[in-house]
């Protein structure tokens, strides 16, 4: 399937309004953990559970760098989907791990 460019510009607006919505209905929860900042996020999904992600901010004298991780599991609470991103994200830094990325944590 081929796009142009107005289709394409149809397909980024519809991108950006379901982003959007799921913004809307996202929590979060930061944690601090050796030196960098664990912000886990969850989403209800529509089949019902929770999906949830987390990143890991550094900070220094220029700035910040923020890496996400992407759970691939479902979880039955919102408390289950932030305790797994928290605990994925003290595991991320206790073993090290490519900044700079998106990733799925596997």
């Amino acid at each position: 399937m081929t796009t142009d460019g107005r289709h394409r510009g149809e397909i980024l607006k519809a991108r950006d309004a379901i982003i959007e919505a799921q913004e809307a209905a996202v929590l979060k929860s930061r944690q601090g953990y050796k030196g960098y900042i664990i912000v886990a996020r969850l989403y209800e999904l529509q089949a019902g559970g929770f999906s949830s992600e987390f990143s890991v901010e550094e900070y220094d004298a220029n700035g910040f760098m923020e890496t996400e991780f992407f759970l691939p599991d479902t979880f039955p609470t919102q408390e289950s989907a932030i305790e797994a991103g928290i605990r994925a994200g003290r595991q991320k830094i206790d073993a090290g791990f490519e900044r700079g990325r998106a990733v799925v944590n596997g």
